[in-house]
C-alpha cells in the first residue's frame, strides 16, 4: 500500500489557531463557528435523501458559515486557492449552467436548474472546507458517516412504507423521488462507505468503526436490489472489484461475496427480482432498455438545434421542449449521463464536465506520486469514475443530491491534501512572523478517515 505519512493528530475538539496574522474574528468565536459547521454539516448529510427543504437550508447556511469563517480568519487565500486549483472546472460548468440557463427558451425554469448546479458548487466548497478544518477522523468521522447513514435508513423506511402501504413495486427514497434516483445516491454512498471502511482498516487493522461500516454494505446492497435498477446491479459490483484491487483490501471480498450472494437469495425467492437479475446479461430483451433509445435520439437534436448552450439545465420534462424535439412521455431526463449534459448544457456542459473528471484524476494522482494521498483515494476516485461510465449509460447521474455526493466523493479523495493546504499555509505565516508555539502546526497528514 501506497502510504500517507503523517503528523501527530489532535483530536476533534482540539483548538486550530486563526487562519491570518491579524484575524478579523476572536478565536473562541471561530470556534464556535467551526462548531456550527459541523452542526450543519451532520443535517445537510442526513436529509440528503430524506428532506429537499432542510438539505437546502443547511447546505446554503454552511457555505455561507464557511465563507465567513475563512474571512474572518484574516487570510482566507489558502483554502480558496486550493478549492479553485483543485475544482475550478466546477466553477466552469456552474458558469455554463448560468448561460445556458438565459439561453433557454424555458427561462425560469431553466434558471432554476442553475440554483441547483449552483447548489453543488455550495456544496464543494461546504464539504471542502468542512474537510480541510474538522479532519475526518475519530468522532468526526462517526458524525459525519452516521449522519449519512440514518438519513438513508429514515428516507428508505419511509419508502418502504410506500411500498407496503400503496403496493409499489420498487423502493424510491423520501427526497430521491424515483427508484432510479434511489439507486444512483445508494451506489454513490456504497462507494464511499467502502473506502471509508477500507481507509480505516489500513491505518488501523482493528478499527471497529471501520468493520462497522462494511457490515452496512451488506443492508445498503437489500436497498438497492429493492430498487430494481439493473445498471447498478453490475456497476457497483464492478466498483467494488477495482477499488479492493487498487487498494490490496483482499480481506473485504468478503463483503463483495456477501452482496454477490444477496442478489443471489433474491433471485431465488423473489420471482420479480429474479426476472432483472436474469435479463441483465440480455438489456435490450425488453422494453425498460430500448425504451430509452428514442430519448437519446430527442436530446441529439437539442444539441443539433443549440450545440452550444443546450436548451438548459433541467429542460428535458418540459412539454414544450417535448414536443419541438419530438421525446416520449417517460422521458424526464436524457437516461444517460453523456446524452442528458449533451441535450440540456450543450457542447460547453460536456466539455467542462469532463474538464472535471480530468482534474480530479490528476490531482488524485499527483498525491499518490508524492505521498500525500494512500491508494484508498485512488480507489474512491476510481470506483465513482466506474458508477459514471457504467451507470451513466442508462441514468443521468447528475443534479440534486447525486451531483452533492459526487462532490462529497471528490473532496474526500483529496481530503489531506486540503488539510495539508491550510496547515501549510497558517505554518508559513507563522514563520514569516517569527512567531512558533508547539502544536501550532495544522497536521499536514491527520490519522484516521476524511
Amino acid at each position: 500500500m501506497s502510504q500517507v505519512h503523517h503528523k501527530d493528530p489532535g483530536s476533534l475538539g482540539d483548538s486550530i489557531p486563526p487562519d491570518g496574522l491579524f484575524p478579523l474574528f476572536s478565536k473562541s468565536l471561530l470556534e464556535r463557528m467551526r462548531f456550527l459547521l459541523s452542526v450543519l454539516l451532520v443535517v445537510c448529510f442526513f436529509n440528503l435523501p430524506f428532506s429537499e427543504a432542510l438539505k437546502e437550508i443547511s447546505l446554503t447556511a454552511g457555505f455561507a458559515l464557511s465563507v465567513a469563517y475563512f474571512f474572518g480568519t484574516g487570510n482566507p487565500s489558502s483554502f480558496w486557492r486550493f478549492s479553485f486549483r483543485s475544482g475550478w472546472p466546477v466553477y466552469l460548468f456552474t458558469i455554463v449552467s448560468l448561460a445556458s440557463g438565459f439561453h433557454s427558451i424555458n427561462r425560469m425554469e431553466g434558471l432554476r436548474g442553475f440554483w441547483g448546479d449552483f447548489e453543488t458548487l455550495m456544496g464543494f466548497l461546504f464539504f471542502g472546507a468542512s474537510v480541510a478544518l474538522k479532519k475526518w477522523s475519530g468522532t468526526s468521522r462517526i458524525w459525519m458517516t452516521g449522519a449519512l447513514l440514518l438519513g438513508t435508513l429514515a428516507g428508505a423506511g419511509v419508502g418502504i412504507a410506500r411500498i407496503v402501504i400503496e403496493h409499489r413495486s420498487f423502493l424510491g427514497m423520501m427526497n430521491l423521488g424515483d427508484k432510479n434516483s434511489t439507486a444512483q445516491f445508494l451506489a454513490i454512498l456504497m462507494v464511499i462507505i467502502l473506502f471509508l471502511g477500507i481507509d480505516g482498516l489500513q491505518r488501523e487493522k482493528r478499527d471497529r468503526f471501520s468493520l462497522f461500516l462494511l457490515s452496512v454494505l451488506p443492508v445498503l446492497a437489500i436497498f438497492l436490489f429493492l430498487t430494481r435498477s439493473r445498471t447498478f446491479l453490475v456497476a457497483v459490483p464492478l466498483a467494488f472489484l477495482l477499488m479492493i484491487i487498487l487498494a490490496k483490501a483482499w480481506r473485504v471480498l468478503i463483503v463483495l461475496g456477501g452482496i454477490l450472494g444477496i442478489g443471489a437469495l433474491a433471485a431465488y425467492f423473489v420471482p420479480i427480482l429474479r426476472w432483472e437479475i436474469a435479463t441483465l446479461p440480455h438489456p435490450t430483451s425488453d422494453g425498460s432498455f430500448t425504451s430509452r433509445y428514442p430519448t437519446w435520439e430527442g436530446a441529439i437534436r437539442m444539441w443539433k438545434s443549440h450545440p452550444f448552450l443546450g436548451v438548459g439545465p433541467d429542460n428535458f420534462h418540459m412539454a414544450n421542449i417535448h414536443a419541438l424535439y419530438h421525446l416520449p412521455e417517460y422521458a424526464s431526463h436524457g437516461h444517460n449521463l453523456f446524452f442528458n449534459l449533451l441535450g440540456e448544457y450543450g457542447s460547453l456542459g460536456v466539455a467542462a464536465f469532463a474538464l472535471w473528471l480530468a482534474v480530479w484524476c490528476r490531482d488524485v494522482f499527483a498525491g499518490l506520486r508524492t505521498k500525500r494521498l494512500g491508494n484508498s483515494h485512488a480507489a474512491l476516485c476510481a470506483g465513482i469514475l466506474v458508477l459514471l461510465f457504467v451507470g451513466g449509460i442508462a441514468h443521468p447521474m447528475w443534479g440534486g443530491s447525486t451531483s452533492l455526493m459526487l462532490m462529497l466523493s471528490m473532496v474526500l479523495s483529496l481530503g489531506p491534501l486540503y488539510e495539508d493546504a491550510v496547515g501549510s499555509s497558517r505554518s508559513s505565516r507563522k514563520r514569516d512572523s517569527g512567531f512558533t508555539r508547539k502544536n501550532d502546526d495544522f497536521p499536514a497528514q491527520p490519522e484516521g478517515v476524511r
